[in-house]
């Protein structure tokens, strides 16, 4: 008789799974900085000291502070946790997620440099224009501010945002030709639409402006002169007897138009120039013509 022994054999096996640990602290924005060059940390414009616009032309402006993640920053985007730094500068009430407009909104990635293992100095630099919406008193927006939110991302996508507020200053400038030349003219001569003198205002500032109109008679080198009543201004392209056309005064007239601020509008208006010479006037005539910008 054979007898058959069956051995159970028991097998175990173990599963060892090696993970990498994730980057889990989130970036945050230490401090902000509105000022006047970059990586400086002094801080230039807030509500007490408005940001003042140039005159016709763009002003930078430096935003500047530090941002940090506990994971680790390295010295730029590349080695560290974070993927980027962004500045948007607007006017309060368009809001963080504003379409670029040089009326009330700007954005710009900003430059790194290296702090410690876990914090970035940062700097944002932004040229902002000459029509940006003013929010001091007599402003197009008087009752908001200007915000400039730093908005940080590490490479886990976690976000951090934090706002510094200031002022916009109004700045009331138009660019005004210094000459008005009629050329050379006849006796008893009066301009038409072909002769008379286009006179064009430029918007240089912030501030939606009106204009006051006066004007003097001239005289003349050789003999005669020509009364303030043969000089005229009008909005469009008339001649000296179109009823359109309005005699100056020695005292400022309201044109009754507006230079407004809006870059969809334009910026530019046109004044047209007519005179009419009297019969006797002889060489070189000159006088004084003033063109005034008032706030609208």
């Amino acid at each position: 008789m054979f007898k058959m022994s069956l051995v159970a054999m028991i097998f175990s096996s173990a599963f060892f799974i090696v993970g990498q640990a994730l980057a889990t602290s989130p970036p945050g924005v230490v401090d902000i900085f509105v000022t006047t060059s970059a990586y400086s940390y002094v801080d230039t414009y807030n509500v007490q000291n408005p940001f003042v616009p140039n005159v016709g032309i763009v002003k930078t402006v430096y935003v500047n502070g530090r941002v940090t993640d506990g994971d680790g920053v390295g010295t730029s985007f590349a080695d560290g946790d974070l993927s980027y730094v962004e500045l948007r500068l607007y006017r309060e009430f368009v809001g963080s997620g504003c379409t670029t407009d040089v009326n009330d909104c700007y954005k710009t990635f900003c430059t790194v440099t290296p702090n410690s293992s876990t914090v970035l100095n940062y700097s944002c630099t932004i040229d902002v224009s000459y029509i940006a919406d003013s929010t001091m008193s007599g402003g197009t927006h008087a009752n908001e501010v200007w915000n400039a939110e730093v908005i940080v991302k590490d490479d886990t996508d976690q976000l951090a945002s934090s706002i510094k507020t200031f002022e916009m200053q109004t700045l009331l400038a138009l660019g005004i030709p210094t000459t008005l030349d009629f050329g050379t003219l006849t006796r008893e001569q009066a301009t038409t639409t072909q002769t008379n003198v286009e006179y064009l205002l430029t918007q240089q500032g912030n501030d939606v402006s009106s204009l006051l109109v006066s004007g003097g008679a001239m005289s003349c080198s050789v003999n005669g002169s020509i009364p303030i009543a043969n000089l005229k201004w009008s909005l469009t392209d008339v001649a000296f007897d179109n009823p359109a056309s309005t005699s100056l005064s020695g005292t400022p007239s309201n044109v009754g138009i507006s230079l407004g601020t809006d870059d969809d509008v334009g910026l530019t208006k046109s004044l047209y120039y007519n005179i009419a010479l009297p019969a006797v006037v002889s060489g070189t005539c000159s006088g004084t013509m003033s063109v005034e910008a008032t706030p609208a």
